[in-house]
C-alpha cells in the first residue's frame, strides 16, 4: 500500500506540474482555431489525409522468407563445392549441414542463410541445370509482431525508469525491497522481449534455404578376397589344435566331478554284489 501511495503521489505531482502549462497551451491554440475559415479547415484535413497515406506507404514490411530444394547429382562432393562458391557471391553462409550414406545413395543436407534481396537470385543459381524433385518457397509477414515487440520493449523501459525514480525517493526498507523486486521483474521481461526481438530480426535479415541433394550408388556385390588352399589348411589345423587344448583345459577343470562319478559307480557295484 505504501508503494502504491508513493507511486500515486509521484504521478499526481507530475500531472499537477504540467496542468498549468497544458491549459495555457490549450488557450493559445483555441484562438487560431476559432479564426480559421471553412476553406482553411478543409485544406488542413486534406493535408492530414495525405500525410497519413504517405506514412502508411512508407511503412516497411517485415517478411521472413524460407525455401527448400531437393535434387539428384552425380557427385555430392562436387555439388558441395559448387554451392560454397555461390555463397560467396551472395553474402550467404551455411548454418548447418548433414551427410548420411545408405545402401543405395549418399544424402547431403545444408541449411543456407542469405540476405532477403539475394534469396531469389541464389535459388535460381542453385537450380540451374538441375532436375528438381521438389521446390517450395514460403513468405511470412511478421510486421505486426515486429512492431508489437518494439512497442512492448519501449513501454517496459519506461516502466523501468519510473521504478528507478520511485526507488530513489523511497525511504522505507519494505518499500525499497518491493520496488526492487518489481524492478528486477521488469528487467527480466525486457531481456526476454529483447531476445525474441533479436531472433525475429535475424530471421528477417537472413532468409533460409534448405538444400537437399543426393548421389545414387550402383549396387555392387561385396566379395572379400579368400586365402589360398594351403593357408586355409594350416589355419584349420591350428584351429583344431587350439580347440583340443581348450577341451582338455575344461576337462581337467571338472576332475572333482570325475572322482564323484567313480565313487558312485563303486558304491553301486558293492550294493549289487551284496544282493547277489
Amino acid at each position: 500500500m505504501k508503494t502504491l501511495t508513493i507511486l500515486m503521489i509521484f504521478l499526481m505531482a507530475a500531472c499537477g506540474g504540467n496542468g498549468g502549462s497544458s491549459s495555457t497551451i490549450a488557450d493559445m491554440e483555441a484562438a487560431p482555431i476559432m479564426e480559421m475559415s471553412e476553406s482553411d479547415a478543409s485544406t488542413s484535413s486534406l493535408r492530414k489525409v495525405s500525410n497519413q497515406s504517405q506514412q502508411d506507404s512508407e511503412i516497411e514490411k517485415k517478411v521472413i522468407k524460407t525455401g527448400g530444394l531437393s535434387y539428384s547429382v552425380e557427385s555430392t562432393k562436387k555439388e558441395y563445392q559448387r554451392i560454397n562458391k555461390l555463397l560467396d557471391q551472395y553474402d550467404a553462409y551455411i548454418s548447418s549441414e548433414n551427410e548420411n550414406k545408405g545402401y543405395d545413395r549418399i544424402n547431403y543436407n545444408v541449411s543456407i542463410k542469405v540476405p532477403p534481396q539475394n534469396f531469389d537470385p541464389l535459388i535460381n543459381d542453385l537450380t540451374k541445370d538441375r532436375k528438381l524433385d521438389n521446390r517450395w518457397v514460403n513468405t511470412d509477414d511478421v510486421t505486426d509482431r515486429y512492431d508489437d515487440l518494439q512497442s512492448r520493449i519501449a513501454n517496459k523501459k519506461k516502466l523501468e525508469e519510473r521504478y528507478q525514480e520511485i526507488l530513489q525517493k523511497a525511504n522505507n526498507v519494505r518499500d525499497i525491497l518491493e520496488v526492487e523486486r518489481n524492478l528486477n521483474q521488469v528487467r527480466g521481461e525486457i531481456e526476454s522481449l529483447q531476445g525474441q526481438f533479436k531472433l525475429l530480426s535475424h530471421r528477417i535479415n537472413f532468409s533460409t534455404i534448405d538444400v537437399s541433394f543426393y548421389e545414387l550408388i550402383p549396387y555392387e556385390l561385396d566379395q572379400e578376397q579368400r586365402p589360398g588352399f594351403g593357408t586355409r589348411l594350416v589355419n584349420s589345423i591350428t584351429a583344431g589344435w587350439q580347440g583340443f587344448l581348450t577341451f582338455l583345459v575344461y576337462t581337467l577343470a571338472l576332475w572333482p566331478f570325475g572322482l564323484l562319478a567313480i565313487g558312485v559307480v563303486w558304491v553301486v557295484r558293492k550294493v549289487r554284489a551284496r544282493k547277489k
